[in-house]
Order: structure tokens, then sequence, then C-alpha cells
């Protein structure tokens, strides 16, 4: 059994033809009531709008599409004179031979090569081409447009993932860089500090792909952070976090992994830096369903500045201007001994 599949038209075509379909009702009814004659402006709209068609499409194929688009002027203007000349002697074909001895009889008393007639034939013809031309072209233009944003979203949405995915060994390579150290100076503490890793990492292969996770997890995630590195420094770390957030607010949802480059850097340039006793004070806010974001560390007085240069910084700031589009604060402010850095966003 042969089976026989639809042919698929083009949306292109489909546009085209509805064009010249209300041209030619539109030529029908309004010379129809004009003349007050239907069938005379049926008779006439039938004889020209074959060679309309075929002039809107070598203009638009090829006067525009082929030479004017590819920057070929001396082509189009060729292409441009001779279709007004040609197509205009045709129009004065089609009048002189079939429409005026019909219904003008007196217009045939003027010669056939009277200029000022086929002139008139052939602006009269080329005013609808134009027509065409330019609403295909609008066309055109608003579909290249809509390309041309999916292109950029989808550019957007691939630099983003590869940013995100970015933030996983960034952060990998610190924590081990920790745990090497711990694993010399307090080895009983590892098993501890492998089971925490494992959880993070658990939240990073299931829950860092997605566009956006619960407040609650990524406070969750940041706290099994701080626990593992709090095993690190011991007594001589002093921690302070303040959620202020209403708990019960699930709906609240944040990139993920966002926040997480504000504390791995407290840490690094503060308390990695730091022989003696530190400090670190974290505070979250959502006020008006605008999120503030603070980590304030102690630093030495000789230590390099958090923030000012790394992978981290620069990830960031990527993540943050493709997230926010420039919707956002983020503020460092070094001081002496002290670093404090906050970011402010719409949770919209």
């Amino acid at each position: 059994m042969i089976r026989v599949s639809a042919v698929k038209i083009p949306k292109e075509l489909w546009a085209q033809c509805l064009f010249w379909l209300c041209f030619f009702l539109f030529e029908w009814l309004n010379t129809g009531a004009y003349l007050d004659n239907f069938q005379q402006s049926l008779c006439q709209i039938s004889v020209q709008l074959p060679l309309l068609i075929i002039a809107g499409y070598w203009h638009l194929l090829v006067t525009v599409r082929r030479f004017l688009l590819y920057g070929r002027m001396t082509a189009f203007w060729i292409s441009l004179l001779a279709g007004l000349f040609v197509f205009g002697v045709l129009r004065r074909v089609v009048s002189y031979k079939w429409i005026y001895p019909l219904y003008y009889p007196f217009a045939l008393e003027k010669p056939f090569w009277y200029a000022p007639k086929i002139l008139a034939e052939a602006m009269q013809l080329h005013l609808v081409v134009a027509l065409f031309v330019v609403v295909d072209l609008i066309r055109h233009a608003l579909r290249q447009q809509q390309l041309s944003e999916t292109y950029r979203r989808e550019k957007v949405s691939a630099e983003y993932q590869l940013l995100q995915s970015q933030v996983q060994p960034h952060f990998l390579f610190n924590t081990l860089n920790n745990l090497t150290s711990v694993s010399i100076q307090q080895p009983d503490k590892m098993p501890n500090l492998l089971q925490r890793l494992a959880g993070l990492l658990s939240y990073q292969l299931h829950e860092s792909h997605r566009d956006k996770v619960p407040l609650s997890k990524e406070i969750a995630y940041l706290k099994d952070y701080i626990s593992l590195e709090q095993i690190r420094y011991g007594d001589r770390l002093d921690i302070q976090m303040n959620f202020n957030y209403l708990a019960g607010t699930t709906h609240v949802m944040v990139p993920p992994m966002l926040l997480l480059p504000f504390v791995e850097n407290a840490f690094k340039h503060g308390a990695a830096q730091t022989e003696g006793p530190c400090w670190i004070q974290i505070n979250l806010s959502l006020n008006d369903k605008r999120l503030i974001f603070s980590v304030e560390n102690s630093v030495q007085t000789d230590a390099p500045v958090p923030f000012r240069s790394g992978l981290g910084l620069t990830n960031l700031k990527k993540r943050l201007e493709i997230l926010f589009a420039g919707n956002y604060e983020l503020v460092t402010m070094p001081e002496e001994g002290q670093f404090l850095a906050v970011l402010k966003f719409n949770i919209n």
C-alpha cells in the first residue's frame, strides 16, 4: 500500500498567498463599487493579477534578496530600472490588447508606445509590487528578530550553565585543600568531614543544575559548608550567622550556589590568612521581596583584599549580570582589619 504524505507549505508562502488574496478582494470590490460593475472589475483584476505576481516575485527574489541585501548596488539598479520598463510595457500590452477593447475603446486612440501611458502603467503596477516587497521584508525582519532573540537567550543560557558548572570544581578545589590540611593535623576529624563533604556534593549533583532552588535549601547548604570549615579552624574562629527570614516561606526561590563565593572568600582571605583568633559574621534578610546578604570577616592588615581578583569574583559578577542584568547591588568595603561584602537583589 502506497502512502501519500501531505506536502508541507512553508509559512512564508502562506503569508504571500494571503497578501495576493487580500489584494485581489480589495481591488475587485473597491473598483467594482466605483464602477458599479463588479463583473467588469472581476475581469480586469483577473487579467492583471498574474503579471503583478510575476513582477512581485521578480523584484522580491532578484532585485531585493539577491542584489540589494548583498550590497550589489549596480545589479540592483539595473534590475529595478529594467523591471520598471519591462513590466510597464507588459502591463501596457495587457491593457491595450484585452482591457481597452472591451471596456475603454476610446483609449485605443493613443498609440501603443505612448510614453505617458507606459509610465503610468509601470507606476501603478510597481506601487502594488513595492507594497508586496515591503510587507514581506517586514515579516522577514520580525522573523529574524525573533530568531536573534532566541539565539541570544540560548547563548546566555549556555554561558550561565558554563559559569554555574565552574562553581563546582572551584568549590571542590578549595575544600580538598582544606581536607589535606586537616588530614595531616587532625586525622581523627576526617570521617566527619568526609560525611559532610558527601552531603555538599549531593546537593551540587541534584540541585545546582536547576535555575532556582528554595532559599531554605540554599541556607542549609551554606550551613553545612560552614560546619565543614569550622572543624578545620576550631575554637580560634568565631562565626556568627543571622538568617532573618521567615522559615515557612518555601516559595522563596534563589539561584543555587550564588551566595557561596562570599562565604568561601571570607574563609580564604580571613581565617585561612590568620594564625590567631578570627571572626566571620554572616547576615541574610528578606525585606519586601528584596534579599540582602552580607558577609563580614576579619583580615590581617597585610592580607590581599578579597574580591579583588580570581575565578570566584569573575564568575560571580558574570552570573549576577546574566541573572539580574544590572538590577542588583554588589558592594565591597575593605577597612582596617576587616572586610565587608554585601549583595542585594530582588527574588523575583
